[in-house]
């Protein structure tokens, strides 16, 4: 199997840690591959995927069975997610050293990160650092502090942490809610001051958020769209914040 096999291969298997199943018309957009290459790939591994009703599903699944059935709006936010993703491992450069938020659509950059590339990631948290060992050529520094199981990430409440000492080509930042008015807000208080700090130090800064966090409001602010020099979006992002994305002169990517 050629390197190019191999790594749509391992993608989809990624992909499938996260969800039961995927579109087999969305996997092939996300790999930029034709639906019947994805299927050739998919039919040399029949011990391991299987197709049902357009989905790809792990075929070692206990759960699934022969009428299993995914509705598309229940899979679609993490699909988006996923593209969002992917989007944004595009920016990620050899030697370039990333700090990676918290939250659920992090871990998706990690999963299209090239094995071979070698380059440095910061992060907080548990999921993402999951995610991170598994690239052989990433250097991983770990902020260690309290963890928090709530949203699986480590807290450090002294007045220095590992962050002084580092300096960031990229903060990957994540968002629960994206408004004009209001500012960049997230759910807990505890995530606030880390993600103030990568902001300040990064040479590039990226908010990740799809569609569903504009236009909300969470309890916990700590930017706003301004302080941003890329922002990532899915397609269906509000065309009143397209506007102010590229009116502030950030690049806006969908």
């Amino acid at each position: 199997m050629d390197n190019k096999k191999s790594h749509r291969v391992k993608l989809i298997q990624q992909a499938l840690q996260d969800q039961k199943a995927i579109h087999l018309r969305e996997m092939a957009a996300l790999l930029d591959v034709s639906e019947m290459t994805l299927r050739r790939d998919l039919g040399r591994y029949p011990d391991r995927f299987q197709l049902l009703g357009g989905h790809i599903t792990l075929a070692f699944d206990p759960t699934a069975t022969a009428d299993y059935r995914v509705p598309e709006q229940g899979i679609q936010h993490l699909e988006d997610k996923r593209r969002i993703g992917k989007l944004a491992a595009a920016f990620i450069k050899p030697g370039d050293t990333v700090f990676f938020d918290c939250g659920t659509t992090i871990p998706f950059v990690v999963d299209f990160i090239p094995d071979e590339l070698e380059f440095t990631a910061v992060c907080n948290s548990l999921n993402v650092l999951l995610k991170l060992q598994q690239k052989p050529n990433c250097n991983i520094i770990l902020c260690g502090g309290t963890f928090h199981r709530k949203n699986q990430i480590f807290e450090h409440r002294d007045e220095s942490s590992i962050l002084d000492s580092v300096r960031l080509t990229w903060a990957l930042v994540s968002a629960a809610g994206v408004s004009e008015a209001l500012g960049v807000t997230c759910s807990n208080f505890n995530e606030v001051q880390v993600k103030q700090k990568v902001l300040r130090q990064a040479r590039h800064c990226m908010l990740l958020a799809d569609h569903t966090k504009f236009d909300a409001v969470r309890t916990a602010h700590f930017a706003t769209l301004e302080q941003f020099h890329v922002v990532v979006c899915d397609k269906k992002i509000p065309k009143l914040y397209r506007d102010v994305i590229q009116g502030n002169g950030a690049q806006l990517v969908i």
